[in-house]
């Protein structure tokens, strides 16, 4: 038996074209599921297997009024462009903001600056590891990098001091 006989039939029961035209609108049927659910391809390997990480966001240089703000921000769920995420600060910290000064002679001290603090935020977020990194919202996890502290009240920029996994949640 051939697999394509002289009328272009697959092994002489399914037409060729028509196999053709199935597969096309098979292919457009999942890419358009796959945009309306939001996912990707690279979803697919992932599962359900969420982490719980801790981070600490040290935000230097933040007035007073801001501060004493940040600490009742205590509990409340972060968001990320306009959005809800799975994340919530556990805990900030209200700490004196520490500069160098250079003497007469060149030496330098380090003297608080009075006129603003440094906030220290413990966050712990839901997250999944996709792409090499894990992400809160738009935002990647990774120790140095600039990170936005962002609620309904509140909106700080620091830099990720530490991060670990608590949990994972399958």
């Amino acid at each position: 038996m051939k697999i394509l006989d002289s009328k272009g039939k697959l092994f002489g029961k399914i037409n060729l074209v028509d196999c053709l035209v199935v597969l096309v609108i098979l292919v457009v049927v999942i890419a358009a599921a796959f945009k309306l659910t939001g996912s990707s391809v690279s979803d697919l390997g992932s599962g359900s297997n969420t982490v719980t990480i801790r981070y600490e966001v040290l935000c230097p240089k933040i007035d007073p009024t801001t501060s004493d703000y940040a600490v009742t921000e205590i509990g409340k769920q972060l968001m990320n462009s306009g959005e809800m995420i799975d994340a919530y600060i556990t805990d900030c910290v209200i700490e004196p903001h520490i500069q160098p000064v250079e003497a007469a002679d060149g030496t330098l001290h380090y003297v608080e600056d009075t006129t603003c603090h440094d906030l220290r935020f413990t966050i712990d977020a839901n997250v999944q590891f996709v792409g090499n990194a894990y992400s809160v919202g738009t935002q990647e996890l990774r120790v140095g990098k600039s990170h936005i502290v962002k609620t309904v009240g509140l909106e700080v920029t620091g830099t990720i001091l530490s991060m670990e996994e608590v949990t994972t949640n399958e």
